[in-house]
């Protein structure tokens, strides 16, 4: 478990969110099946809802902006620590990668960015001011990994060696490359199968894969493939009531 108050190192996922038609359900749902409570903004920040577990920040669920597309699946939003945020947005076009939201203020919480990795990846970064992103992590109602499935390993993992620093090193999977700081697994990028667009995807952990599994479909998710076992643990890949995709890995509580 991890447990943090101070601005993660650069590079690291730092945070999750998902924008979504109706928030309020969303976090019903996911409210139910981890334990989350819910902070709710208010009007300033559109109503975001700022998940917490055990009165710690985890991720945030809030509505689609004026404009966007109803109706659909959302996807979760993977954010990277940074500690310019226009300093690394100019490094991400430079690696080949696209700006899709430019840095901008979140009110005094930090400052944050949306892009596309060369492979078609879409990520975040997120510059901390009063918000360090997640509180804690590696725990069982928290998320326990963050990874890029991808058309292009090579060139994705490149990519973020070249804006972050990490280093490159084969992973557990077959056809996996590790994103490391500092000796430590931050992330990984794999092959995207089966003609999948590249996108990132989190992991959150649970005590009993089987009875989160059954849990979700009771709560009106799925289970799109799994349970199953793996390098990194027992895991699933699940949807949740509205066709948002998410994963779970087994961690202690």
């Amino acid at each position: 478990m991890t447990v943090r108050d101070a601005p993660w190192p650069e590079g690291t996922p730092c945070w999750v969110e998902v924008q979504v038609d109706d928030p309020v359900r969303t976090s019903g749902f996911y409210g139910r099946l981890f334990g989350w409570t819910f902070l709710d903004h208010g009007e300033e920040y559109d109503h975001y809802l700022t998940a917490r577990l055990d009165g710690r920040n985890v991720a945030d669920i809030g509505p689609r902006p004026p404009g966007a597309e109803r109706g659909g699946p959302s996807a979760w939003l993977v954010c990277l620590a940074v500690a310019d945020a226009d300093a690394v947005a100019g490094r991400i076009e430079r690696a080949g990668g696209r700006l899709l939201v430019a840095p901008n203020d979140v009110g005094t919480h930090g400052r944050f960015a949306v892009a596309e990795d060369p492979a078609g990846a879409v990520f975040a970064i997120w510059q901390a001011d009063e918000y360090p992103g997640a509180q804690v992590a590696g725990v069982a109602g928290a998320a326990v990994r963050h990874h890029c499935l991808s058309r292009d390993v090579d060139a994705a993992a490149a990519f973020y060696a070249a804006v972050f620093g990490h280093t490159v090193v084969p992973g557990p999977g077959a056809g996996e490359v590790a994103l490391r700081l500092g000796g430590c697994e931050v992330a990984s990028v794999a092959e995207a199968a089966g003609g999948v667009a590249s996108h990132w995807r989190v992991a959150f952990g649970v005590v009993d894969v089987d009875a989160a599994a059954a849990a979700v479909v009771g709560l009106g998710g799925s289970v799109r493939e799994g349970p199953y076992a793996s390098p990194r643990g027992r895991g699933a890949l699940l949807a949740d009531a509205q066709g948002t995709l998410f994963e779970i890995l087994e961690a202690k509580p």
